[in-house]
């Protein structure tokens, strides 16, 4: 798979069109602002995850790069770290932001995740700073995630828990829908879809 012939096929095709247009090129306008907002967190689950010295570690829905790179700084240049995404607008920005930076040892692919055909065993650990939550099967993304890990490979990711939770994604709508006459309810979205908030059912991630 090339970055400039994104598959428009397969379970995640519809996450890869849009990933690709407007939210990707959205981030890459946005990253700076994104990044600051969200490295707070990002931090944390880096150092919950532990990475170390000569290790390869595996981010998944690395965008434009910003947790890459921090991973790269810390398993150093004997390690590496593939940053793994379906948008490659985003992606040439953390290529860009990589090579600033001097860090060989990251490197980024356009892959979808759920089916990439990761050599088995190949990583020590496994990352994502919100990027889990959009594969249409869960369970078969894991599971290929599962082989790419060495046996005793470690996990971390960061996902939203409940809407409800996280004001910052409601409040600007509620104003807004101020200012514009009602539109009729439309019916309630499945909790479960791909997106966002696809994993805040706490008894479902854990299943």
């Amino acid at each position: 798979m090339t970055d400039t012939a994104t598959s428009t096929e397969g379970p995640n095709a519809g996450q890869a069109a849009y990933w690709n247009t407007l939210a990707g090129a959205t981030w890459v306008a946005m990253q700076d602002k994104l990044d600051r907002q969200i490295a707070g967190v990002g931090a944390a689950t880096i150092a919950v995850l532990d990475p170390r010295p000569g290790e390869k570690i595996l981010d998944v829905g690395c965008g434009c790069g910003a947790s890459s790179l921090e991973l790269a700084r810390a398993v150093g240049a004997t390690g590496e770290v593939l940053g793994l995404d379906i948008s490659a607008p985003m992606l040439e920005v953390a290529r860009r932001r990589a090579a600033e930076a001097g860090l060989a040892q990251a490197r980024f692919q356009v892959g979808d995740a759920q089916v990439w055909p990761f050599e088995p065993g190949t990583y020590d650990a496994l990352f994502s700073r919100f990027g889990v939550m959009f594969f249409a099967d869960p369970t078969a993304a894991f599971s290929n995630l599962r082989r790419a890990l060495k046996p005793d490979g470690r996990m971390t990711f960061l996902c939203w828990r409940t809407v409800a939770d996280n004001p910052i994604m409601t409040v600007p709508g509620a104003a807004a829908a101020k200012l514009f006459p009602a539109e009729p309810p439309a019916s309630p979205p499945d909790p479960n879809a791909p997106g966002p908030f696809a994993f805040a059912d706490g008894e479902r991630l854990r299943g």
